[in-house]
């Protein structure tokens, strides 16, 4: 079965006309479907994930594999078609789908078919969260969103390293813009401005093949190399690991005359944040003896999949009800355009909303049927599996409804970071605003960090209306 281009071709000495539409046999189904493998240019591949059936005589079938909670998932249907299996990284490549007819009497006639495919390389935990899972690398800029500052010194202080990524502990002084960084040209190898201080728009990718390339504000190369994380250990208080490059933004040890140390202590590490520390002079023992290092801070938005729910197959994260924004979670809006991340942090565009149980109740007019369902509670719950499963959970637990989910990340655009497609009816509160209960299946994502998530729908699906201030639906959610 696992050839390049497997062709299960139907007999030609079979007469179509004694071929019996309402009840079709394990044989007649094998003979009459044929499999073409290729890769994504349409080549044929012994390992390609792309596959292209037909019947003939035609005949309508169901294509689908297994989830490993025992559930299907359907690949494709009709008489033709094309599907695609792209494993989760590590996974076995030898891939089984099914096929199978249900019959007119209501019998059914199924057969299977294992392929090798093309699976990824399993990455270790510290490249998944430098470089994604899912993309094959990831943009990494510079983060002031902690203390206003980006890069500068601090006291040596030990203890908690996450305590430096996420509240500056041991800060001394730093430079957060583009205008600060040019006044401390005297600490780089040259004495010269190289672009890497454009706050806004330089940044650094990180590539899962282990190159590290930084690049100014206009996407030319400022420097690139290799790079390797040595020592990892994500339970470590203050050291996660050590991260050998040279190639990162701004890679100058203060007061020090230019040096690029090459080497950065990790610590502080997730999906959406990094902090690199490096002691003066690379004298490591003098940890917790508040002796002078630098620090770096950095920020990444563009791992959706691992922000959203992780990397793992077994991973998975659970999002609920976030009123810290505005006082409000659920409501409608200008669809107003400009930088989406406005609306994700200070609610820009909103005209009204909910944010109690209380106010949910009175709004009952928005369902799909008039009833409450439990999401209108503040501890309700929606969680999203590395196997693609949402759950929509009620504030008890109690599972409303499921079905299946997936992003479409989008580069280069102010508005949003991906679009969520959903099976109608799985996020909490699924309902556009003033449309009867309509529940809408694709969502933008234009805010999304590790903790904090929203989404927007404008009225009836209208995207190309974007900047014009018709009403749209939003959702704010953080992670429970």
């Amino acid at each position: 079965m696992a050839a390049a281009a497997l062709l299960v071709s139907c007999d030609p000495s079979r007469d179509d006309s004694k071929f019996d539409i309402n009840y079709v046999s394990l044989d007649e189904l094998t003979d009459c479907i044929s499999f073409t493998q290729t890769d994504a240019d349409g080549n044929e591949a012994s390992d390609g994930n792309y596959f292209s059936f037909i019947t003939s005589p035609a005949t309508h079938v169901e294509i689908f594999n297994y989830l490993s909670d025992g559930s299907e998932n359907q690949l494709a249907h009709g008489t033709s078609g094309t599907f695609t299996i792209k494993p989760k990284r590590g996974s076995d490549p030898n891939q089984t789908f099914y096929v199978r007819v249900v019959n007119s009497d209501g019998t059914i006639t199924e057969t299977s078919y294992t392929y090798n495919v093309y699976v990824m390389q399993e990455l270790d935990p510290e490249i998944r969260l430098l470089a994604s899972d899912s993309y094959g690398s990831k943009i990494w800029k510079w983060d002031t969103s902690i203390t206003g500052q980006c890069w500068g010194n601090m006291g040596y202080c030990g203890g908690a390293g996450s305590d430096v990524g996420i509240s500056g502990n041991g800060q001394w002084w730093g430079v957060g813009s583009e205008e600060e960084f040019l006044t401390q040209l005297q600490h780089t190898e040259d004495g010269a401005y190289h672009g890497d201080g454009d706050v806004e728009n330089s940044y650094m990718e990180i590539t899962d093949e282990g190159i590290c390339t930084s690049y100014d504000a206009n996407g030319d190369v400022i420097r690139t190399g290799s790079y390797k994380v040595e020592g990892y250990d994500a339970d470590a208080e203050w050291r996660k690991g050590l991260l050998k490059t040279t190639a990162i933004l701004w890679p100058y040890e203060i007061n020090s005359g230019g040096n690029i140390p090459g080497e950065y202590e990790i610590v502080y590490l997730t999906a959406d944040k990094m902090t690199l520390v490096y002691p003066k002079g690379g004298d490591y023992s003098t940890l917790g003896a508040w002796g002078e290092a630098t620090y770096w801070h950095f920020k990444s938005t563009s791992d959706v999949d691992g922000m959203a729910w992780g990397y793992a197959s077994t991973d998975s994260k659970s999002w609920t009800w976030d009123t810290s924004i505005t006082g409000q979670c659920w409501g409608n809006m200008g669809y107003c355009g400009g930088a989406g991340s406005d609306v994700g942090i200070s609610g820009n565009g909103q005209w009204w909303g909910v944010g109690s149980e209380e106010e949910f109740l009175t709004q009952l007019n928005h369902t799909n049927d008039g009833a409450a369902h439990g999401d209108e509670s503040l501890d309700a719950y929606f969680t999203l599996t590395g196997e693609g499963i949402i759950e929509r959970h009620a504030g008890d637990g109690t599972l409303i409804n499921s079905g299946s989910f997936s992003f479409d990340r989008i580069t280069g655009n102010e508005w949003k970071q991906a679009n969520l497609n959903t099976t109608a009816g799985t996020i909490l509160w699924p309902y556009e605003i003033n449309s009867g209960g309509n529940m809408p299946t694709l969502f933008e994502v234009v805010y999304l960090t590790g903790d904090k998530m929203t989404l927007v729908y404008p009225k009836g699906g209208d995207y190309s209306t974007l900047g014009a201030w018709g009403e749209a639906t939003y959702w704010h959610f953080k992670t429970k």
